[in-house]
């Protein structure tokens, strides 16, 4: 890999990082997590991921134990805030 694409790497996961900082201060649970999914042709067209990109987070949320549930958002809402 090359400098710029480590640094490009880094720069994401800090931003990924500030996310569930965000997140967190709102009391929403968060969870990063990576695996075999980000590999799929299916989740690759879910979120229209060209060949070159590479994916560095998907970011689970939910409810801290202990809260009342909050109403289930539209995935295309979801999408679109990200």
């Amino acid at each position: 890999q090359t400098e710029l694409a480590l640094e490009n790497y880094a720069s994401a996961c800090a931003a990924v990082q500030n996310v569930l900082l965000s997140l967190h201060s709102e009391q929403i649970a968060t969870k990063w997590a990576t695996g075999p999914v980000i590999r799929t042709p299916a989740f690759r067209e879910l979120v229209r991921a060209e060949p070159q990109d590479r994916i560095v987070a998907l970011i689970m949320i939910g409810d801290e134990k202990g809260n009342k549930p909050r109403r289930r958002r539209n995935k295309c809402d979801v999408l679109h805030d990200l």
